[in-house]
């Protein structure tokens, strides 16, 4: 804007809804008139005028609310109150609105997490305080600004100048995103936003979600090879690379190559990163990769699973471990084959017990009894 360009030729496109509330309150911070398109203001998306009346009320009468008989610090204490209003560890499965929901939620929490980092002794009725202050700046009637808007709104569009912003595994492609056309209609989502660009795109990523975080994120693999000091491609579906190991690419790469018979490296789906623990094997994630498991399928096969290990009379792992349930949780898989890739799941347990997971995962009742071996 200094350089004269004028704030309607400016755009800041993020993947997900749940990202405006960062940038909304960096732009009013800064006094930078802004514009949304194609989304409520965060304040005034309805679950978020929720949760906020029932972290006023908790902040008000907290001393009768039995959520914070066992919490003291002021995150627990959100993530207690926001509980209540469809918070949860994990999100849900899938995307649409039950997840931007959740998305929603999850962005008060962590913005509780940071204000007690920066105000250590806060109370809820300080947060409060701070929400309202925020609220009110960023609901400050705007003309001519710099447009926010998600990548699916800006389909059509054009600026001067775009700002493509949090540019990393995770979120682009979103976690959710799993199968080959999936992933592939991420990479066409990012295209989308590269091109809203007349004059100049900038494109960049965190290594933590907040000062002073763990810098684990990585930036996207749809950059690899276009990003400076980066190397190789991201590879496109389908293609084999020497030894076996699927991989995708951006632009030219290797050519497909018959397998070898000697055994694939087991790879972590979310960073790629090669994985030796038995446990992560399983889950064919990195541990402290986030997790997008079905909570309530768990607990379903959980369930099933108890009363398998009591007819046959065994412990519960023998079944299926833990690792193995998660693993179907977050795969959701739905026919046979999709079974029997994940770790844990033979050909003995895939006969014995295939039908009654593939039911469960398909919202059905496991028949009645169990086949033999």
């Amino acid at each position: 804007m200094d350089a004269g360009v004028p704030a309607s030729e400016i755009a800041i496109l993020v993947r997900t809804n749940s990202q405006s509330e960062t940038y909304e309150q960096a732009l009013a911070d800064a006094g930078v008139p802004y514009q949304l398109r194609g989304a409520e203001r965060f304040f005034d998306r309805p679950e978020v005028r929720k949760a906020g009346i029932a972290l006023r009320g908790a902040a008000r009468f907290g001393g009768n609310d039995s959520l914070l008989d066992d919490v003291i610090d002021l995150p627990s204490q959100v993530r207690a109150v926001l509980s209540g209003e469809g918070w949860t560890t994990e999100p849900p499965a899938g995307s649409g609105a039950v997840r931007e929901r959740w998305e929603s939620l999850a962005a008060l929490v962590n913005l509780a997490q940071d204000f007690a980092a920066a105000k250590p002794g806060a109370t809820l009725g300080d947060l409060v305080a701070e929400l309202d202050e925020r609220a009110n700046a960023q609901h400050a009637p705007t003309v001519q600004g710099v447009t926010l808007a998600s990548l699916h709104s800006a389909k059509g569009l054009e600026w001067d100048v775009v700002f493509l912003v949090g540019v990393a595994e995770g979120m682009m492609p979103i976690t959710y995103a799993k199968t080959d056309e999936q992933i592939e209609e991420e990479r066409r989502l990012l295209y989308v936003g590269v091109t809203r660009a007349r004059e100049r795109l900038h494109v960049s990523w965190a290594l933590s979600r907040s000062p002073g975080g763990r810098p684990s994120r990585r930036p996207s693999r749809f950059l690899n090879g276009l990003r400076p000091g980066s190397t190789g491609g991201a590879a496109r579906p389908g293609t084999v690379a020497p030894g076996g190991i699927e991989r995708g690419f951006t632009g030219s790469g290797p050519k497909a190559v018959p397998r070898r018979t000697q055994r694939t490296v087991a790879r972590c789906r979310v960073w790629g990163r090669t994985l030796t623990e038995a446990g992560e094997m399983k889950l064919m994630r990195c541990e402290d990769c986030p997790s997008d498991m079905d909570e309530g399928l768990y607990e379903r096969l959980r369930e099933w699973r108890e009363v398998q290990a009591q007819r046959s009379g065994q412990p519960a792992f023998c079944v299926f471990t833990d690792k193995t349930l998660m693993a179907i949780a977050e795969t959701v898989p739905d026919e046979e084959g999709e079974l029997a890739r994940i770790p844990g799941v033979g050909v003995r347990k895939l006969n014995r017990y295939g039908a009654d997971v593939l039911a469960i995962c398909g919202g059905q009742e496991p028949a009645e009894g169990v086949a033999e071996d």
